[in-house]
């Protein structure tokens, strides 16, 4: 007996159950108006309000026309990376990756924020050493801008007190460039001896170096004439108590000073009693921190007068020299400066001369 191939019979099979199964979830669905009529119980026990179709409606178009993504307003991207430098050439010691905040500086210390406000490109390696605007200046001394007195790290500075490197009206001080290169003592002529006290008055013993003992001049009091235009001054009483270092007892010390003026240049050497006293005749030679000047030497003695070229109505008259530094006084305002010593690495700051 020929049986029939089952392929037919099983197909046809799905079939009806297939439509068996539509028909009745469309008979077990509920209608819309069904579900608007609908209430449920929430956990506490009250009845939620019922659904309406127009909430449905909203909810549909949502998923229907969904909202695109726009761009703030802001414009801000919508992932901020933090943004780093790559400089090799720049930091030839190393770690030349350095995060770019507002805390980023050189390898001089100049922050790369100042460098973008002036327009300075800082991948140059001569950028620090440049004159844009030609006033003497370089771009490292405009960002430290040291007063007269003071020596900073760019490190220290933070750019508000700086000059503009492209205005060249716009500089630091000129007097801030000098220093003292080196000085030249020599013990001062008159040395204070002694004092006696005669019919109530202070009567002085000098002696002076240069002299014979039977040329010494005679006991002199306050207001008296001493050669080379020397007056007697003011004599100060001063007695101290001392530790004495090789037996540790307690010893009177006389640290007196007589002042002696010299009217005629307003200076006045300070003579300690039975003591010695550096020269006013001593030798400052000064330098100042500007281009083409490293071997233009300023040679002053103490008590003479210093005028830069810089400032041509500036005169300055040298009051002492020592291994700090030098200190100067104003001849009009008769304010003091304090000029430093001078560091050979300050000539790296000064601007290169151009070849001509």
């Amino acid at each position: 007996m020929n049986l029939k191939s089952p392929e037919p019979i099983i197909l046809a099979v799905a079939l009806l159950l297939l439509a068996l199964g539509v028909g009745y979830l469309a008979y077990a669905f509920p209608t819309r108006a069904a579900i608007v009529g609908f209430s449920t119980m929430e956990a506490n026990g009250k009845p939620t309000k019922p659904i309406k179709i127009e909430d449905l409606s909203v909810k549909l178009e949502a998923w229907n026309s969904p909202i695109l993504w726009k761009e703030p307003a802001t414009k801000r991207q919508l992932f901020d990376s933090d943004e780093y430098l790559f400089y090799p050439s720049a930091y030839p010691g190393g770690d030349y990756i350095k995060k770019n905040d507002p805390t980023a500086r050189s390898p001089s210390g100049i922050l790369l924020s100042w460098y973008r406000e002036n327009q300075l490109n800082f991948q140059d390696s001569t950028v620090d050493r440049a004159d844009p605007d030609g006033d003497g200046f370089s771009n490292l001394t405009e960002y430290k801008n040291e007063p007269v007195g003071a020596r900073y790290k760019a490190s220290d500075c933070d750019g508000t007190k700086s000059t503009n490197p492209h205005d060249p009206k716009s500089h630091p001080d000129y007097l801030a460039r000098l220093r003292l290169q080196k000085y030249d003592s020599k013990p001062f002529r008159i040395q204070f001896k002694g004092i006696e006290t005669i019919n109530g008055v202070n009567m002085y013993q000098l002696y002076f170096l240069d002299s014979p003992s039977e040329k010494q001049p005679p006991l002199k009091k306050e207001g008296d004439s001493l050669p080379g235009g020397y007056v007697v001054g003011p004599y100060v009483h001063n007695v101290v108590t001392e530790t004495n270092p090789s037996t540790h007892t307690q010893v009177q010390v006389d640290k007196s000073t007589l002042e002696l003026d010299r009217p005629d240049i307003d200076a006045k050497v300070i003579v300690p009693y039975r003591g010695q006293k550096d020269s006013p005749e001593s030798t400052a030679s000064f330098v100042i921190l500007m281009p083409g000047e490293a071997e233009k030497v300023i040679q002053v003695s103490q008590g003479k007068i210093i005028t830069l070229h810089y400032m041509p109505d500036k005169h300055y008259m040298l009051l002492e020299a020592n291994d700090a530094g030098a200190k100067i006084r104003d001849t009009q305002s008769k304010q003091e400066y304090q000029i430093l010593k001078l560091d050979p690495n300050e000539w790296n700051e000064v601007p290169v001369v151009p070849s001509k």
